[in-house]
């Protein structure tokens, strides 16, 4: 009897619209097909599940009750036809599919080991054994280049300058970083069914799933820690990169490669807080990067500059700590809750995920597609011009939230009236709330708007003159995000360096986030525009799993290139201008561009004004140009000859 009310507790718990899938999966039962579904808001309202009517479920729960009394014990997995996988991706998402969009579609609830990786046309040609690939950064996009080279027997090295993998998740260990996107949907397709701790993992156990992944498909013992790429220079000559690295103890080489992928990532280049007088501050200034274990806010009065997603993290923690926190705000944030957040991974979830057949591939598909936002994103000139302010999802969203930060400081007026931002919500990237709000009402908890006009050598001094003396100072300022490269100096054809040609072109642009025109066999993972903003709709997941796309184009460049007898990969100036062109256009027509909007300075606007860090592109245009690789996209040209070692292959060469 304990067992059953287990059961019936942990169906309960469950994604009611993934167990639905999961079970028609298993079964083709159409009696599942035809259940009724209903859309519940989340997020506040900017999104909407979907969930089985209240009039189904207790027939769904019955049917999962027979499957596991009669069937699962000795059930085999079944493989769906392309017809039936048709038909549930359209269940699933609630639309009718074409045959473009099933494409992309039938990517997401990973029913093959590498869903979007590329793979040879035939057998593996020997000449593959002739090229050598470089990697810099062993994050979660490195790791991912590692495991598509893995799969298709590419020799390759990757330089990583910390002593461990896991790039921004190694970096940042600041009391409770963690994920603001649901854990089952922030992991790679081909790591099915990781057993996640919490709903949204905690920066640790994120760190360790990277090395998890890196040591179980071969690519950790390609990693060279602790070795910093330095520069970079092409050899129009021999087509071959040449790469100059130093390792930990100084000591410089430099070795040849025919590609180089560069994973240094969005996120790797601190900002540093530039304000007068703080050299000579007495106390300790520590960006968020710099937070190790051995630091302690106890007994401290600390000043938290920054309410971004890392500040909006941490103050819960810290407040509880220190003496006294500082938290010196410049623009209010349209924080949000998020459901689950915060919360562990119960026995009743785990048991679904690891009792009914294929419930993680429809979990994990019905969570990446909870709406799609673009009415939230994009003015609607109909609702603007009866009264309304953006357009109506925008407006619902807007009021839902503003009603939160109510509650959340129990309408204290003094903190309402500088909490909600006079800018529309999701023109800045949208924040997570980690008990933010409530912590600004705890009696050692200090909002401070007005703005920071220098140090002293003990206190910081605000515009209308105000000294708070401090022990310790947080930056919560972010990352150089327009930096996507440097310092390394790339030296493309002709011997161009990369930032010459972005700092003429509006800032750094990249072919479908990815290629540069003049730097044949560069790819830059997470370059510009390649952070997919729109969220929600037919794509191909969350962040990992785009960065499983990216890799895979990369790939398909180099499969043409290998399979071609090709040495050498050159995006066209036409393909780079006609994606950024796009890429433009588009998000001219959207909310971060919108002046109506006000969303005043934000990192995904670039100074020249251009959206730079994400693409508006929709996630079907995205996913079908990463699936396919179109060969005028690129020059892919051969040389005659390679510079080579004694054995003839391009190699990882230390020279003199």
């Amino acid at each position: 009897m304990e067992q059953k009310l287990f059961v019936r507790q942990a169906l309960a718990s469950s994604n009611l619209h993934a167990l639905r899938l999961a079970l028609l999966h298993a079964t083709g039962d159409p009696d599942l097909a035809a259940m009724k579904l209903e859309l519940v808001p989340i997020r506040s309202g900017a999104a909407f599940e979907m969930t089985i009517a209240e009039e189904s479920r207790e027939e769904l729960f019955r049917k999962a009750e027979e499957f596991l009394a009669g069937q699962a014990s000795t059930y085999v997995p079944r493989e769906l036809e392309e017809n039936e996988i048709r038909t549930m991706m359209e269940i699933a998402l609630g639309q009718e599919l074409t045959d473009d969009e099933f494409v992309v579609a039938r990517t997401m609830p990973a029913l093959e080991e590498f869903p979007v990786f590329s793979h040879w046309t035939g057998e593996r040609p020997l000449r593959a054994d002739d090229f050598r690939v470089v990697i810099t950064g062993a994050g979660l996009c490195g790791v991912a280049m590692g495991v598509q080279l893995e799969q298709l027997g590419i020799p390759y090295v990757i330089y990583e300058r910390r002593p461990d993998v896991g790039g921004t998740w190694a970096i940042n260990t600041y009391p409770d970083a963690r994920v603001d996107t649901a854990s089952t949907t922030y992991e790679y397709s081909f790591m099915k069914n990781y057993p996640w701790s919490e709903q949204y993992a905690r920066q640790p156990e994120v760190r360790h799933y990277i090395e998890t992944v890196a040591k179980k498909y071969g690519v950790y013992d390609h990693i060279r820690f602790e070795h910093e790429v330095q520069a970079a220079e092409f050899d129009e000559h021999s087509s071959l990169w040449s790469i100059r690295v130093t390792d930990a103890s100084g000591e410089t080489e430099t070795v040849t490669c025919n590609f180089t992928v560069t994973a240094t990532g969005l996120f790797s280049t601190p900002k540093k807080l530039d304000t007068e007088g703080i050299d000579g501050f007495t106390g300790e200034v520590l960006h968020t990067t710099g937070w190790t274990e051995q630091h302690t806010v106890k007994g401290k009065t600390a000043a938290i500059i920054g309410n971004g997603s890392t500040g909006v993290q941490l103050l819960s923690r810290i407040a509880e700590d220190a003496d006294q926190v500082y938290v010196f705000q410049r623009t209010p944030q349209w924080i949000a809750p998020r459901e689950g957040y915060g919360e562990p991974v119960t026995e009743e979830m785990r048991w679904v995920l690891d009792n009914i057949p294929h419930y993680w591939n429809w979990a994990r598909t019905t969570a990446l597609k909870p709406a799609d936002p673009r009415g939230t994103i994009t003015p609607d000139p109909e609702w603007r011009a009866a009264g309304g302010y953006f357009s109506e999802s925008n407006d619902k969203l807007r009021e839902n939230l503003t009603q939160y930060i109510r509650s959340q400081v129990d309408n204290r007026a003094d903190l309402v009236e500088r909490l909600v931002p006079d800018y529309t919500p999701a023109a800045r990237r949208p924040v997570v709330d980690n008990k933010w709000y409530r912590s600004l009402t705890r009696d050692n908890v200090e909002l401070v708007t007005d703005g920071i006009t220098r140090f002293t050598d003990t206190a910081i001094v605000t515009a209308d003159g105000t000294e708070r003396h401090v022990d310790i100072v947080l930056t919560a300022v972010g990352f150089e995000v327009t930096k996507w490269l440097w310092p390394i100096d790339f030296r493309g054809r002709d011997g161009v360096h990369i930032e010459d040609r972005w700092n003429m072109e509006g800032g750094p642009r990249a072919f479908q986030g990815l290629a540069v025109p003049q730097f044949p066999n560069l790819f830059v993972l997470y370059g510009p525009n390649a952070q997919p903003a729109t969220g929600g709709g037919i794509g191909v997941g969350g962040l990992p799993a785009w960065m499983e796309s990216w890799v895979g184009y990369i790939a398909r460049v180099m499969v043409a290139v290998i399979e071609g007898g090709d040495d050498c990969a050159e995006v066209t100036e036409a393909a780079f201008w006609e994606y950024n062109n796009a890429v433009d256009e588009t998000a001219r027509k959207m909310i971060w561009l919108d002046p109506a909007a006000n969303p005043e300075k934000n990192y995904y606007v670039n100074e020249h004004g251009r959206l730079s860090t994400s693409t508006p592109l929709p996630g079907l245009d995205l996913g079908t140009r990463f699936l396919n690789f179109e060969r005028d996209d690129f020059i892919l040209t051969r040389t005659g000859s390679h510079a080579r070692t004694s054995d003839g292959r391009a190699s990882f060469v230390t020279a003199s």
